[in-house]
């Protein structure tokens, strides 16, 4: 109980810099546009300015996206619900497996509906409308000439049609993964109790089951040959972006353990996310016996020497 003489605790008022703010919308719009980088630009947004400069910092990217950098409606509609999303359940300070689950459903309704709202505006079913996008996908890399002797076109058409769905929510699991991890390895979260602080992270682990379910989908892969396996193919990609999670942290784990300077593992995580996918999904798998208990320190209680930035 306070009484009358106390002294009321100061209210700080937070002003903003607003050629940071500019700035920082200028940075949400281009990861909009890269829509890869999306989420960790809003996040990082979220962690510099107090609310509600935040917002006003994502929702101003997204409009100089829509405006100047002819980025297509759709993409900074689900650039900016699915990043916004995040952004507001880190600093809420939800459970990662929870943010993860949670944002690849906001992704999913996110592109239903501008799905569905094409196909109303067009007067067409969903179906057909999905399938004239990827019509006209194929006919833009056909222009370009980059797949010209690499890959079969209609094999790639297949892909995008059948599996485009599961190869969406894989990059956007994939994103997320990058806003999160770079808000801990650039030290954006100061609160070393936060679950998404560095020293947090490290001790996350994927569900065992999705491990299992990965193992088992990997199997029917190279079994199913009918119409099915394109949907087990899909499923098989959704699962290895959640063991490319576990890796990735196996790798963040083991390199603290070896004391690899800031910078090195800057670069050998960049290198890992854009050419070691399948190496880190291996990874993942094998992390219960990569981090197997060892003189008896457990691979879920990290000793202080690994208490610093991944």
């Amino acid at each position: 109980m306070r009484v009358v003489n106390d002294k009321q605790d100061p209210v700080e008022v937070k002003s903003v810099d607003i050629f940071a703010l500019i700035s920082q919308m200028f940075l949400v719009s281009v990861g909009i546009a890269t829509w890869v980088f999306a989420p960790m630009t809003m996040v990082l947004s979220h962690c510099r300015f107090t609310n509600p400069w935040s917002k006003v910092s994502g929702l101003g990217g997204a409009i100089l996206a829509l405006l100047f950098l002819e980025v297509s409606l759709a993409q900074v509609v689900i650039g900016f619900v699915l990043s916004l999303f995040v952004a507001d359940s880190l600093q809420k300070e939800v459970k990662p497996f929870q943010l993860l689950s949670q944002s690849l459903a906001v992704a999913l309704v996110a592109a239903a509906g501008c799905l569905i709202w094409g196909s109303i505006t067009e007067n067409i079913r969903v179906q057909d409308f999905w399938g004239r996008w990827v019509a006209e996908l194929i006919e833009k890399l056909k222009a370009t000439h980059a797949l010209d002797g690499a890959m079969n076109i209609a094999v790639i058409k297949d892909l995008i049609l059948y599996e485009g769905p599961f190869l969406y929510l894989l990059a956007s699991l994939l994103s997320i993964w990058i806003a999160v991890g770079a808000a801990a390895h650039f030290g954006w979260v100061k609160e070393e109790k936060s679950p998404y602080s560095a020293v947090s992270l490290k001790a996350f682990r994927v569900p065992r089951w999705l491990s299992l379910c990965f193992i088992i989908s990997f199997a029917l892969t190279l079994v199913v040959t009918s119409r099915y396996q394109y949907l087990v193919g899909g499923v098989f990609r959704v699962l290895s972006g959640f063991i490319f999670i576990q890796g990735s942290i196996c790798l963040s784990i083991l390199l603290a353990q070896r004391g690899v300077r800031h910078s090195v593992r800057t670069f050998i995580y960049c290198v890992a996310v854009l050419l070691g996918f399948y190496a880190l999904v291996g990874m993942g798998i094998m992390s219960p016996w990569i981090l197997r208990k060892r003189r008896g320190i457990s691979p879920q209680i990290l000793p202080n020497y690994l208490e610093e930035q991944t």
